[in-house]
């Protein structure tokens, strides 16, 4: 097998190991849920690819756990995460570029820093929790959601009046599922993550299989067993929303290793696999091209003009779908020359 590329939104080893080409596969995955999810057409597409307002899961909600579990899995690979140093840039340029495509997007430089800026503030939290002895870590981990279910029972959970709407006004800033109120559960994402890539690390195959699995299947029935006191919710990134979400991100991961790096199945994957590595570039082309420059007046003309031709299902698919493959060419385009963007 080739040594594992350094990719996007990944550590990477000083001293490579076998390519875990599955891990790619499924953040290419991430990247073109998200993609259909941001760029849809118009109101003609499917429920499950619009965000819940509210308490709930639709597929458009798990996209982007999926990915943050994804960015904890490579760190048992690398030694940077380690580096004081190295990991605080990371989560500086995260973070500033984060600002930057929210600027664009917005046009306004107090937008916030949007998707980056969670991945970066989750993984800092993260990587504090890494700095605990070895045994310390899963009881911190589960210690933080048991708070963040007491904050919800003793606040509140509704759509205008949260723990999260507090810790977001005391900080100054709009509430918004990106906001940093939503970095401690994504810092216990990234950690499953960290969890699921030591599993990977100890020895892939039979045994990695079968505590993905085990694991992901606990969590998804432990975030649905607290679902009735603590509501699955993206936009507080509830402790529920944490462990159904993980849950389901580990049995992707598991599904994918077998098919992929213990089956050999790879070649129908590499579409994804590419989208995968170019993660960065990906996604900071599509939020930039195609929500910042074409959104306000190309995609509701391309939108009106393909409606009237084809009908509104096909205008609300063919405009991600025309993303996707754009976004793909680039991608593959800068990967033939040996070109990886990666922060």
């Amino acid at each position: 097998m080739a040594a594992r590329p350094e990719v996007p939104g990944e550590e990477v080893d000083a001293h490579p190991r076998p390519r875990l080409r599955g891990v790619d596969v499924l953040r290419g995955l991430a990247v073109v849920g998200m993609l259909l999810v941001d760029n849809r057409g118009n109101a003609a597409i499917p429920d499950q690819l619009e965000h819940v307002a509210w308490d709930g899961l639709h597929v458009a909600d798990v996209v982007f756990p999926v990915f943050l579990l994804v960015v904890g899995v490579s760190v048992p690979f690398s030694r940077r995460s380690a580096r004081p140093r190295a990991a605080l840039a990371r989560v500086a340029k995260l973070a500033v570029l984060g600002w930057l495509v929210v600027t664009v997007k917005y046009g306004s430089p107090t937008a916030g820093l949007g998707v980056l800026g969670h991945v970066a503030g989750a993984y800092l939290l993260c990587w504090a929790l890494l700095r605990l002895p070895r045994p310390a870590q899963v009881p911190v981990a589960a210690g933080v959601l048991a708070g963040l279910c007491v904050l919800t029972v003793v606040l509140g959970d509704g759509p205008d009046r949260s723990w999260g709407h507090a810790v977001d006004a005391a900080l100054g800033l709009r509430f918004s599922a990106e906001a940093p109120h939503s970095y401690l559960g994504g810092a216990v994402t990234v950690f499953l993550g960290v969890l699921a890539g030591r599993a990977l690390r100890s020895g892939a195959g039979r045994a990695a299989l079968v505590r993905l699995t085990a694991g992901g299947a606990a969590l998804v029935a432990a975030g649905a067993a607290l679902g009735p006191l603590v509501p699955v919710n993206k936009r507080l990134w509830s402790p529920s929303f944490v462990l159904v979400t993980g849950g389901i991100a580990l049995l992707a991961l598991a599904l994918l290793h077998w098919l992929v790096d213990e089956r050999g199945t790879a070649r129908p994957f590499r579409p994804f696999e590419v989208l995968g590595i170019e993660a960065i570039v990906a996604f900071v082309f599509s939020e930039v091209v195609f929500r910042a420059v074409l959104s306000p007046g190309v995609q509701p003309a391309v939108d009106g003009w393909v409606t009237a031709v084809a009908g509104a299902a096909v205008s609300a698919w063919l405009y991600p779908v025309l993303s996707i493959v754009v976004t793909w060419a680039l991608c593959a385009a800068l990967l033939r020359r040996g070109v990886v963007v990666r922060v």
